[in-house]
Formats: structure tokens, C-alpha cells, sequence
């Protein structure tokens, strides 16, 4: 089975539910985003909040890490810090990064296997893509 992990905002809670939920019925493994709820996030402690964050982080990579592609979901062009770390890790991996939109980010540009605005999309990309040799891309 297929698995990818979805990389995005948590302001794209509602979207990442969604696509997230079509790949699943498609028969995708899908690993979400760390997301979490702004209520709580503002009621924790400053400690408590870089613990959360570093926790959250770091088993989101364990993800990527077990995953055989990201689909990053940056609805409007818009990537966060975080997604931005998670695309340099899946890069680092040499997994297969697909995005939502295109990106006018240069450096991350060159990262993108393809672009897929479904679920249904992203699964065709998946398969049109042979895995790159790192060299070629």
C-alpha cells in the first residue's frame, strides 16, 4: 500500500480533513499534519509549548521518514515554517514531494515531482512519476 504523509498550515485543518479523507477511500495510507487546536495551543505554557512543538515535529518527520511520498497542501501558494522544514527533511530523504500549487519559491521549486489539485490527481501524478535519481533532478 501506498503511504503519504500530508504536509500543511494548521489553518488548512478543514481542507487536510478532506483530502486526507478521499485518499484513505482511495485506498491511499495517509499520515496527516500535525494539527492541533488553536484553543488548546493558547492555554499551554511557554514550556509547554516548545515541548508540544518539538514532539509534534519530530513525529511528523518519523512519518515522513516511513512514508513513500509528502503531498504538500498549501492552499493559496502558502507554506508555514514548519512545512518548509518538512520539505527540506523529505528532500534530504530523497521522497517524492508533491504539491497542491505551484510554488514561486525557487530552491523549494526544484524539490517538486508534481502538482495534483484532488485526491484522484495526486494518485495519477503518483503513478506518471518514476522515482528520480537524486542527480536528475
Amino acid at each position: 500500500m501506498y503511504t503519504i504523509a500530508i504536509c500543511c498550515s494548521k489553518k488548512f485543518k478543514k481542507e487536510e480533513r478532506l483530502f486526507s479523507r478521499k485518499l484513505k477511500k482511495l485506498g491511499i495510507n495517509v499520515y496527516a499534519s500535525p494539527l492541533h487546536a488553536s484553543r488548546v495551543w493558547e492555554s499551554l505554557e511557554e514550556a509547554d509549548k516548545v515541548a508540544f512543538a518539538a514532539g509534534a515535529t519530530y513525529r511528523h518527520f518519523h512519518k515522513i521518514r516511513k512514508s513513500d511520498a509528502i503531498f504538500v497542501l498549501n492552499v493559496k501558494g502558502y507554506i508555514g515554517v514548519s512545512t518548509n522544514l518538512e520539505i527540506g527533511f523529505a528532500a534530504a530523504l530523497d521522497k517524492r514531494i508533491f504539491f497542491m500549487e505551484d510554488d514561486i519559491d525557487y530552491p523549494r521549486k526544484i524539490l517538486i515531482d508534481g502538482f495534483a489539485k484532488t485526491p484522484e490527481e495526486l494518485i495519477r501524478r503518483i503513478k506518471d512519476v518514476k522515482t528520480p535519481d537524486v542527480l536528475d533532478r
